[in-house]
């Protein structure tokens, strides 16, 4: 990585649906120890916060992106942001040379990208957060570098409202269960979920809290069929902020979910997560922390 000054001020310009933001964790914590972090982001790391990703600051990305796209020159004010910091990151899947090649004339240096092409790094079989712990390197990560676990940091404080939300529903560390994901095709069947919540009260003993989230409002309908009369099993009764079901998924006993961005979260929270892989490969795409994949092949899990 190039040498910079003490404690540089990096900006990370960073793009991408709740999952992707989550799986930037190593490549933002390897560029927090070297100095402040400030990230111009989509909606998933505006609604978390930087307190929770650990960073400096963050800010909406489509104002400057938009900026820097459209307009000949960029605009005084945000040519001045751009100078103010001692390195430019970007966090994207695919190069756009208009950018690169504004911020590049702009700053008077190169902003940092990925080693190489996205799509050729999932040949590899490798799990998508080494990507931008690379790109943030600018190197190779070995594979047990430690920043690889990273998880949000959460406060005590944060647990406690965790606490009080599971509270004001009668629960208490149970296992949370989402049984949607953005694509219906990623799903393991609901009767599984249903079975999962089955088991866990009656063998366990364990209070049990289904989620849903915007995908699922179409067919919310269906999920509260599923689990209705089950004794011990509370479907969610609201859609909860992203920093709440933050701060819920810290005082879960374990979560199970589909390949989605909530169980990215459940996991990002600590919590024991099990995941189930339908038509995506976990190898790329899982969690990372204390996590159980179950392969669901050809109606059966592998």
């Amino acid at each position: 990585m190039p040498a910079m000054s003490p404690d540089p001020r990096q900006l990370v310009l960073a793009a991408g649906s709740l999952g992707d933001s989550l799986l930037t964790l190593p490549g933002l914590r390897a560029l927090q120890a070297l100095g402040p972090v400030t990230v111009a982001g989509t909606q998933p790391f505006l609604s978390l916060g930087a307190e929770l990703f650990g960073i400096e600051k963050i800010l909406p990305l489509d104002p400057l992106f938009q900026n820097l796209l459209k307009e000949e020159t960029p605009s005084p004010e945000n040519s001045e942001f751009l100078k103010s910091f001692d390195q430019v990151f970007l966090f994207f899947k695919e190069k756009d040379e208009k950018l690169f090649l504004k911020i590049s004339l702009t700053t008077g240096k190169a902003p940092l990208v990925p080693l190489q092409p996205f799509e050729d790094f999932l040949k590899t079989a490798r799990w998508a957060g080494e990507y931008w712990l690379e790109t943030a390197l600018q190197g190779p990560a070995p594979p047990d570098h430690s920043l690889l676990q990273s998880k949000l940091s959460v406060q005590n404080r944060h647990r406690e409202r965790g606490k009080q939300l599971l509270e004001g529903m009668g629960l208490s560390s149970p296992l949370v269960i989402h049984p949607g994901s953005g694509s219906r095709s990623k799903n393991a069947p609901l009767s599984f979920f249903q079975r999962a919540a089955q088991k866990a009260v009656q063998e366990s003993g364990k209070q049990v809290l289904v989620l849903w989230g915007e995908a699922e409002q179409a067919w919310l309908g269906e999920i509260q069929e599923a689990f209705r009369g089950i004794k011990g099993v509370k479907v969610a009764e609201t859609l909860y902020p992203l920093k709440d079901l933050a701060y819920l998924l810290t005082q879960a006993s374990a979560y199970l979910g589909n390949d989605s961005g909530v169980t990215h979260l459940a996991s990002a929270c600590g919590a024991r997560t099990f995941a189930v892989f339908n038509s995506t490969d976990s190898r790329n795409w899982s969690p990372q922390n204390d996590i159980f994949i179950l392969q669901w092949l050809q109606g059966n899990l592998g």
